[in-house]
């Protein structure tokens, strides 16, 4: 999957902001050319969960409430989804980082990618040819320079039902779980922002 024009527009904006990057006064940055990426936020409203699991072990107790499954659901695909990402863009040789708080240092520069999970759905995995687990996000893709405003390059959605199978990465993607589905997405994140990141000669993608 690629995405020459998101990339084109992104690739003019970046190149218009680039040559505002501030100098640091005490030494170049120890990562001067970073992505970023934070995990990506969601409400439990939004989470259909698989009903015919969660039960109690023992006879007559309550499982587990839906809410606090709910929300380790969506905890565990904010993970995979931003750990996925950032393994694929290191393999690629970028300086990529899974971090909520994290910023560019002085004198140096990131590609910041944030987004919002618009659905998750545990699916009905005990029946048979129901439908699997999936997902779907808003992403984001802003640039900062320093201590700078960051400054929105490029959004995109996106369905890990709408994911053909030949951008399906590692064996890890061949499942059908929201945690295999979540590294689904996270892969094609880290293709975009690695396809986004070439287009504007930045350092690394070269392995």
């Amino acid at each position: 999957m690629r995405f020459p024009p998101f990339a084109a527009v992104a690739a003019l904006l970046l190149l218009a902001v680039a040559g505002c990057a501030p100098q640091g006064a005490s030494g170049p940055p120890a990562h001067p050319d970073a992505v970023i990426v934070r995990e990506f936020t969601f409400s439990p409203s939004i989470i259909t969960l698989d009903r015919s699991l969660g039960f109690s072990l023992h006879r007559g107790a309550p499982g587990v409430p839906l809410r606090q499954r709910a929300e380790s659901v969506g905890r565990a695909a904010a993970f995979n989804l931003a750990d996925t990402a950032v393994q694929q863009l290191r393999s690629l040789g970028y300086d990529a980082v899974r971090s909520n708080a994290a910023g560019p240092e002085p004198g140096a520069r990131a590609l910041i990618v944030t987004g919002t999970f618009q659905h998750i759905d545990e699916g009905k995995r005990r029946h048979v040819g129901a439908v699997n687990s999936s997902l779907a996000v808003d992403v984001e893709v802003d640039y900062q320079a320093g201590r700078g405003s960051p400054q929105r390059i490029t959004a995109l959605h996106l369905d890990s039902r709408r994911i053909p199978r030949s951008e399906i990465v590692n064996a890890a993607g061949h499942g059908t779980g929201v945690n295999t589905a979540a590294a689904r997405v996270g892969g094609v994140i880290a293709r975009y922002v690695a396809d986004l990141a070439r287009v504007n000669h930045w350092p690394g993608g070269t392995r």
